[in-house]
């Protein structure tokens, strides 16, 4: 059963046009990992899942309700509960500064959900502890480093139970030291079952993860398949010259 459904989606900015009707379906339960070069449309595509970004044409469904039809989009009340069906977890984390981590985690599912309190805090413990952060509750994020701040922000969307979760580059704006962890976290929530759309540069983890890896280029998908399809057995010219730039760059790295 897909629970994601797009169809010709199309998104220009002014002049540039970054989605050249592209066609997405996934199944409850799989792991959706999307590469590609800068420029190429996945993190405008995933804001689009999400009506971050409106689209111009096309249509997207989540489960049997649409987000967008024909380029129409549902009323806001609609909106409002589709979107609830998703949790988006972005580059730079988006924490509350002034509150802490406990603070941020059980206030959308309070004010947005109107969750029972002793509910919201005891979903608070288990997500926390489900992202090893439990002893930093009473932190702000300003004391956190950059992976926990990550976590906190994966435990935060984790908080409203989402149906799908959407990550955009989550560990692009982490020290290589500190990617690990979130890796780590993604990989525990993969093994159990949830349905996650990741754009990520972080080709081991495409690997070990993904059910399906597509590459978009230039506004549209060039390419699906398994890790084994894309990483090992695909001759597709641009991806292949991506992924020797990627090799190239983590050779580059110093070893820490």
């Amino acid at each position: 059963m897909n629970i994601i459904h797009a169809v010709g989606v199309k998104k220009d900015f002014g002049a540039l046009e970054v989605l050249k009707g592209v066609d997405l379906s996934v199944s409850q339960g799989e792991v959706v990992v999307i590469i590609g070069p800068s420029g190429s449309g996945k993190s405008t595509l995933l804001r689009c899942l999400i009506e971050l970004e409106r689209i111009d044409e096309g249509s997207i469904y989540v489960g049997d309700r649409a987000l967008v039809e024909n380029g129409v989009y549902a009323k806001e009340k609609d909106l409002r509960e589709i979107r609830q069906r998703m949790g988006m977890v972005f580059q730079h984390f988006n924490l509350f500064p002034h509150m802490t981590v406990w603070k941020n985690l059980i206030l959308a599912p309070l004010s947005v959900l109107k969750m029972d309190k002793k509910e919201a805090e005891d979903r608070a413990f288990e997500v926390l502890r489900q992202v090893g952060l439990l002893d930093k509750r009473d932190e702000l994020p300003k004391n956190l480093s950059g992976g926990q701040k990550q976590r906190v922000a994966i435990a935060r969307a984790l908080m409203m139970r989402p149906d799908i979760l959407l990550f955009d580059e989550p560990t692009s704006a982490l020290d290589p030291e500190l990617t690990g962890e979130v890796l780590t976290v993604m990989q525990d929530l993969a093994r159990n079952d949830s349905t996650m759309v990741i754009v990520t540069h972080e080709m081991e983890f495409a690997k070990n993860v993904a059910d399906r890896v597509i590459f978009m280029n230039e506004g549209v998908i060039a390419l699906e398949g398994t890790p084994k399809e894309i990483f090992e057995n695909s001759n597709h010219s641009r991806l292949l010259s991506f992924l020797a730039r990627k090799d190239t760059s983590a050779e580059a790295m110093p070893s820490t």
